[in-house]
C-alpha cells in the first residue's frame, strides 16, 4: 500500500529541442499584456526629444536662410530669386515652429482640443524633424555651398519665388487642367463600370468583349495620340479621351474581376426569397465588388494625371502640362520645379479625396480587414 502523502510532484520532462520557459515567465507575461494594453489604450505617445528636434531644424531653417551668405558664385539670376523670396521663407520655418511649439504646449491640456492636438503631435513629430532636417541640408548644399549646382538643382526660396511669380499663370493651369482631368475621370469611370458589369455579368459580352480588352487595353493610352487628336473634333475633346481611355482599362478589368468574385451563395440565397436579376447585379453584385472598384479607381487616377501632363502638349494652350512644357522650353527651372510642386500637390489632394471616399463608403469593411 503506498504512501501518497509524502510523495514530491514529478518534475517536468524535458523533451529533446523544446524551449523550457524561465522561472519568471509569468511575471515577463504580465509585463507584456501590460505593454500591449498600453499600446492598444494609448497608441501613440509623444517622443519629447523628437518634437525638440523637430522645431530646433525649423529654427535652424529660419538661421541658416538669414545668416548664411550664399556662395561667391552662385550664378545672378538665382540669387535674385533667393533675395526676393528669402524674408518669406525665413517667416514660414518661424511659422512652423511656433505652431508646433503652441500644439506641443496644448497637448498637455486635458481638454478635447488638447487630445486632438496631442494625437498630431505625436504623429506627426517625425515628420517635423525629417521634413526640417531635409530643409537644412536642401539649403546649404545648393545657394550656401554649391555642392549641388544649379540650374538644374536649385534652392527651395528660388521655387517660392516663382511660385509667387507666376501664380496667376499657375491657377489658370490649375483650374483648366482640374476641369480636363475631372471631365476626363467622370467618363472613364462610367464607361469603365459599365464594361466591368456588362462583361462579368453576361457570359456572351464576355465572351465577345473581354478578348478585346485584354489586347487593346493594356496599350497605353499615350500610343493612341496621333490617331485621337486627328479624329478629334478639338484639342479638348482628345484630352478627355486619352484621359477617359487610361481610365477605362483599370475601371473594366477590376470591376469584373469583382463581380466575378462574388460567392455563389449570396445570389442562391437572393434568388430563394425572390431576387430579380436586377436586384442580384445592383444589390449584391456591384456592393459586393466595391472594394476590387476602388483599387481600380486608385490605379487609374495616377494613369489619369500621367496622361493629363502629355495630353495637355498638343494643342492645349493653358493646364499644369502646358505649364511645365512651357518652362522647360525657355529654361527656367525654377518655374519647372514650382508647376512639379503644384501638380504633386495636386496629386496628394486627389489621393488623399479618395482615400476618404473609399473609407466612407467601405465603412463596412473596416473591423475585417487591416486598413
Amino acid at each position: 500500500m503506498t504512501n501518497s502523502t509524502d510523495t514530491a510532484a514529478p518534475a517536468p520532462l524535458a523533451i529533446p529541442g523544446s524551449r523550457v520557459p524561465p522561472t519568471d515567465s509569468t511575471s515577463e507575461g504580465r509585463a507584456r499584456i501590460g505593454a500591449a494594453l498600453a499600446r492598444a489604450i494609448d497608441p501613440v505617445r509623444i517622443k519629447p526629444a523628437v518634437v525638440a528636434l523637430g522645431i530646433l531644424s525649423w529654427i535652424a531653417v529660419a538661421a541658416i536662410s538669414a545668416f548664411v551668405s550664399d556662395h561667391p558664385e552662385l550664378p545672378l539670376r538665382d540669387a535674385q530669386y533667393i533675395a526676393e523670396a528669402n524674408p518669406a521663407s525665413i517667416v514660414i520655418a518661424l511659422v512652423v515652429a511656433v505652431i508646433w511649439t503652441g500644439l506641443w504646449a496644448l497637448s498637455y491640456s486635458s481638454t478635447r482640443v488638447g487630445a486632438w492636438a496631442y494625437s498630431r503631435v505625436a504623429s506627426g513629430a517625425a515628420w517635423l524633424l525629417g521634413s526640417g532636417v531635409f530643409f537644412v541640408f536642401w539649403i546649404f548644399s545648393t545657394s550656401k555651398t554649391l555642392l549641388l549646382q544649379p540650374p538644374y538643382l536649385i534652392a527651395p526660396q528660388e521655387i517660392l519665388e516663382r511660385l509667387w511669380d507666376t501664380r496667376l499663370v499657375l491657377g489658370e493651369s490649375v483650374v483648366n487642367s482640374l476641369v480636363l482631368v475631372s471631365t476626363g475621370i467622370v467618363l472613364g469611370v462610367i464607361a469603365g463600370l459599365a464594361t466591368g458589369i456588362t462583361i462579368g455579368w453576361y457570359q456572351a459580352a464576355n465572351y465577345w468583349v473581354h478578348p478585346i480588352l485584354v489586347f487593346i487595353g493594356p496599350v497605353p493610352a499615350l500610343a493612341w495620340v496621333p490617331i485621337v487628336f486627328v479624329l478629334s473634333p478639338s484639342s479638348f475633346a482628345g484630352a478627355v479621351f486619352m484621359i477617359a481611355l487610361s481610365v477605362w482599362f483599370p475601371i473594366s478589368v477590376l470591376t469584373r474581376a469583382g463581380i466575378l468574385s462574388v460567392p455563389r451563395s449570396y445570389f442562391d440565397v437572393a434568388q430563394t426569397l425572390g431576387a430579380k436579376s436586377w436586384f442580384l447585379v445592383w444589390k449584391i453584385s456591384l456592393p459586393a465588388a466595391l472594394p476590387s472598384i476602388f483599387t481600380g479607381a486608385f490605379m487609374a487616377l495616377g494613369s489619369a494625371f500621367a496622361t493629363l501632363v502629355v495630353a495637355e502638349n498638343f494643342g492645349v494652350n493653358s493646364g499644369l502640362g502646358w505649364y511645365l512644357n512651357w518652362k522647360k522650353s525657355f529654361g527656367d527651372y525654377p518655374g519647372l520645379y514650382a508647376g512639379i510642386v503644384v501638380l504633386i500637390v495636386l496629386c496628394g489632394l486627389a489621393l488623399t479625396l479618395l482615400f476618404r471616399i473609399r473609407n466612407h463608403v467601405l465603412r463596412w469593411e473596416k473591423g475585417l480587414t487591416r486598413w
